[in-house]
């Protein structure tokens, strides 16, 4: 029996397989847009092509380079760019908290004027055509490029220029917080709570739970929608599909 409402992916994460955007950015580069999680902590693994991933955090500006079968693993507040020079690389995303980034967990580097106020921002994060995305993509890059200018010019100027995106993406992403504690609690709690009940029950000699083991088949959106960072195939967890017509970021 194939079982569509219990089972979750492990830990109640989610996956994404993800076809990093191949047209150019304001810098010159070849990518995705720079953004950030406020809550989840991200794995991308490199299915094919080769690429990078630029990085920002208290400690200023990086770039890790990526070649294929690595993986590279992040904590909320990481402030990351793809960029894919020979327009090949495809990577699978795997996102904590049921895909919580799938549900607004992401705050674009925009420039101060597209952070300041919630009616900028959503006009910012607008997007209904590829086209679109590749506005917002650009206007994320113009935001990230000021953000490193201000870590080049001293670590405590980028510092306090990080310290206002943080303030700004806190603000923007206020009336959500209530929506990601619930998704928490009924995904990555339950799951634990769950594994917790299965080691008691085995201390107590007692596998009688494993005769209630069940499988399922994690279904693939086979058609490309635009993201952040690239054309997305989502991994659908048959636990938190969401209800008919209603759309994730």
């Amino acid at each position: 029996m194939l079982n569509q409402t219990t089972l979750r992916m492990p830990g109640a994460t989610l996956m994404t397989r993800l076809k990093v955007y191949d047209t150019p950015t304001p810098d010159g580069q070849i990518g995705g847009t720079p953004h950030l999680h406020l809550v989840c902590t991200e794995m991308y693994v490199v299915l094919s092509g080769s690429g990078a991933v630029e990085l920002m955090n208290k400690d200023g500006f990086s770039r890790v380079e990526l070649q294929q079968n690595e993986s590279l693993l992040f904590s909320p507040g990481t402030i990351h760019r793809l960029i894919n020079p020979n327009r090949d690389l495809e990577i699978l995303v795997i996102m904590q908290n049921s895909g919580l980034p799938e549900r607004g967990d992401n705050v674009v580097t925009f420039s101060e004027e597209w952070l300041a106020t919630d009616t900028a921002y959503n006009e910012a994060m607008r997007v209904s055509s590829v086209e679109e995305a590749y506005q917002r993509r650009n206007r994320g890059v113009e935001g990230f490029m000021e953000l490193k200018s201000a870590f080049e010019t001293s670590l405590e100027t980028g510092q306090t220029a990080l310290r206002q995106f943080y303030d700004y993406a806190l603000a923007r992403t206020a009336n959500r917080h209530q929506e990601w504690q619930e998704i928490v609690e009924n995904g990555a709690v339950v799951a634990t709570n769950e594994s917790l009940a299965q080691i008691k029950h085995l201390k107590q000699e007692d596998a009688s739970y494993l005769w209630d083991s069940d499988y399922a088949l994690i279904a693939n959106n086979e058609t490309p929608t635009p993201g952040f960072c690239g054309h997305l195939n989502r991994y659908f967890d048959p636990a938190t599909l969401l209800p008919e017509g209603q759309k994730i970021d």
